[in-house]
C-alpha cells in the first residue's frame, strides 16, 4: 500500500480503471465517469476517508479507494494538481528549447561568434556606446510595422566588433522565434552560380526565392569579392528579392561608405536606405590589437 502523501498519477489510475472495467473505451461515459471519480476520490462505493497532513499544503481529505484486493489512499489533491502543471510547463520548455537549438542551427552562425551577444559587447568610447545602441534600437523594434524592411550597414575597421554586434541582433530574435541566416557575400552569390550547372535541382528563381524567406539575413564580408558586373548584378538581385519582401538586411563590410556604394552599385546603395535604414561607422581601433587576452570580437 502507498504511503497516505503518495500522489496517484492519473496514468496509473487509468490503468487501474482499465483492468477493473475492462478495456477503457473513451466512448463510454459511464466508463469515463468511473475514471473521474478514481481522479477526485468521489467513489460512491468508498466509505472510508481521514485527514491527512501534507507538507506542502497541509491537511486535506484522502479516501480509500478498492482496485479489486487492493486497496490505497488519495493522495494530496494539491500535489497531484502541481505535478501535473509541472510536467506541462517542463513539456513546453522542452519544446521551446528544442525550436530554438533548430532556429540557431538554421541561421548558421559561424561557430566562433555563438557567444556574442549584445550584452556581452564591450564599449569604453562614446562611438561604441553608440553603436550598442543602434544594434539594439534595432533588434527592439524588429518586429514593429514600422520597421519593416529596415535594413543595417556596419562598416568600418576589421576587428572592432561588427560581427558580434551583427550576431547579438542575431541572438535576440531567434529569442523571439524569428528565423535569421548568416551568411557571406561569396557564398551567397556561389549559390546562385551553383544554379547554373546543368545537374542542379534549383533554378537561380528559386535560389533567389529562398533568399527571401528568413526575417533577417545578415550578409558578412561586403567587399571582398572581385567586383565584377556579373556580381553586382547577382548582388542586385539578392538585395532587391528582400526590397520587395520587405525582408531587412544587415551589412558588414570593412570598407567605408563611399566604397562599399562603389562596389555595391548605386541601386543596391540606395534600397539599404528605404525606411530608415542606417549605416554605423566603426572607426575605433582594432580589439585584436587592445586585447592581449581573450578572444576576439
Amino acid at each position: 500500500m502507498n504511503h497516505p502523501d503518495t500522489p496517484v498519477l492519473l496514468s496509473e489510475i487509468t490503468t487501474r480503471a482499465s483492468t477493473q472495467t475492462g478495456v477503457f473505451d473513451m466512448t463510454n461515459p459511464q466508463k469515463i465517469s468511473n475514471v473521474l471519480r478514481l481522479v477526485t476520490g468521489d467513489d460512491p462505493d468508498s466509505q472510508d476517508t481521514k485527514t491527512v497532513f501534507c507538507d506542502l499544503h497541509g491537511l486535506y481529505s484522502s479516501r480509500k479507494m478498492t482496485f479489486g484486493s487492493r486497496a490505497e489512499w488519495t493522495g494530496c489533491p494539491a500535489c497531484i494538481d502541481d505535478y501535473g502543471k509541472r510536467q506541462v510547463r517542463e513539456q513546453e520548455e522542452s519544446r521551446q528549447r528544442a525550436k530554438r537549438e533548430s532556429l540557431m542551427a538554421s541561421a548558421a552562425i559561424p561557430r566562433r561568434f555563438l557567444n556574442r551577444t549584445l550584452q556581452n559587447f564591450e564599449t569604453k568610447t562614446p562611438q561604441q556606446e553608440r553603436a550598442l545602441g543602434v544594434a539594439r534600437q534595432y533588434a527592439s523594434q524588429f518586429l514593429d510595422t514600422e520597421a519593416r524592411g529596415r535594413s543595417l550597414l556596419f562598416c568600418g575597421r576589421a576587428g572592432t566588433g561588427k560581427t558580434h554586434l551583427a550576431v547579438g541582433i542575431a541572438q535576440e530574435l531567434l529569442a523571439k522565434d524569428s528565423t535569421v541566416i548568416f551568411t557571406t557575400v561569396m557564398d551567397a552569390i556561389r549559390t546562385v552560380r551553383e544554379t547554373y550547372r546543368k545537374d542542379t535541382p534549383l533554378t537561380e528563381r528559386e535560389v533567389i526565392r529562398r533568399f527571401t524567406l528568413p526575417d533577417l539575413v545578415i550578409l558578412d564580408e561586403v567587399g571582398t569579392q572581385m567586383g565584377t558586373d556579373a556580381e553586382k548584378v547577382t548582388l542586385f538581385d539578392l538585395i532587391n528579392a528582400r526590397y520587395n519582401a520587405e525582408k531587412s538586411l544587415i551589412l558588414i563590410s570593412n570598407l567605408g561608405l563611399q566604397e562599399i556604394e562603389n562596389y555595391i552599385g548605386e541601386r543596391s546603395f540606395d534600397r539599404l536606405r528605404e525606411n530608415g535604414g542606417q549605416a554605423v561607422a566603426f572607426a575605433w581601433e582594432s580589439y585584436r590589437k587592445t586585447k592581449v587576452d581573450g578572444e576576439t570580437q
